[in-house]
């Protein structure tokens, strides 16, 4: 008898190196296919793909897209049972648009406000997820290379509106992290920085597939232009805004206003290093600065925190 493989969830986040991991997981599919380690990217998944209808906003309900839904529910317990029967032991399934998009946290100006409704309708549809992994980035560095690679999206740069929004918003990682973690509360949560591995998206993929890669060389994707690329296509689609810069790279936010969303993000790290309330923890010194994990185990109940998760009020 086989087993339905389980899944992996990779949803990103955005503009943390998801691109360039996604392709190191496609140039070593071979390799992962003869461990038993199926990959799904978003060629797989977008775009009237395998989770049509389960994806996008979850506030556009109807009975069309429910019924979307189920269908995909359908496709991919077919899959599953198929990649059971060619001796797969484990499904990954990458998407930075599983969080939410771009767009999203531009026009409302907050990290990934529908995560959780989004996280809840993925785990319906796809049942048997046991690990989830996040990656996260500075916020000051994060919506800054939003806004850049949303301007050559056809994007307009940010207006102080725009800014004074993400500012005042008090919604950050720590948030979707818990959004995350209660949507689907038996999966693994392991949670990793992009200023930590962006430079080695090979620890990354280890992580995901458990396994290093045999192909290690991928290329940069989706990186935000210099600030003089990004004036030159906005003088070229008519927009006469001069953009802020320090050092040749774009710079939408002050000293000051750096200053203080890094702070908010030092915040949420020693609240992930003290185990997140529980959600997770730690997994060796060796990595303790890198990556953090799930307390829970693979199999069996929540396991109690220990002493040191109820001092983290400090942080929040």
């Amino acid at each position: 008898m086989t087993r339905t493989p389980p899944i992996t969830l990779h949803p990103g986040a955005h503009r943390t190196g998801t691109s360039t991991l996604q392709r190191l997981l496609s140039r070593n599919a071979e390799q992962l296919a003869c461990r038993g380690v199926a990959v799904w990217g978003p060629r797989r998944t977008r775009d009237g793909g395998l989770l049509s209808g389960v994806t996008g906003d979850p506030g556009r309900a109807s009975a069309y897209r429910d019924l979307q839904a189920h269908r995909a529910a359908g496709r991919v317990a077919m899959h599953r049972t198929t990649m059971a029967g060619d001796g797969i032991s484990r499904l990954v399934v990458s998407d930075s648009n599983m969080l939410g998009s771009l767009r999203e946290n531009l026009l409302l100006g907050r990290l990934y406000p529908t995560v959780s409704a989004r996280m809840e309708r993925l785990g319906a549809a796809l049942p048997g997820v046991d690990h989830v992994s996040l990656s996260i980035r500075s916020p000051d560095a994060w919506w800054t290379s939003l806004f850049a690679h949303l301007m050559t999206r056809g994007f307009a740069p940010p207006d102080r509106a725009t800014i004074d929004a993400v500012l005042k918003a008090r919604r950050g990682w720590r948030q979707v992290v818990c959004d995350v973690a209660d949507a689907l509360p038996d999966a693994r949560l392991t949670v990793w920085t992009h200023e930590d591995i962006a430079a080695r998206p090979a620890d990354a993929f280890a992580q995901l597939t458990g396994t290093m890669p045999e192909t290690r060389t991928a290329p940069v994707l989706n990186a935000a232009p210099p600030c003089a690329d990004l004036q030159v296509r906005l003088r070229d689609e008519g927009c006469l805004t001069v953009l802020p810069h320090v050092a040749g790279h774009y710079a939408p936010f002050t000293a000051d206003e750096r200053a203080e969303l890094r702070g908010r993000y030092d915040d949420d790290l020693i609240w992930l290093r003290d185990g997140a309330g529980g959600r997770i923890v730690t997994p060796s010194q060796a990595l303790a600065e890198v990556l953090f994990r799930d307390r829970r185990s693979r199999h069996g109940p929540f396991r109690k925190t220990d002493r040191r998760q109820d001092q983290m009020g400090a942080a929040g």
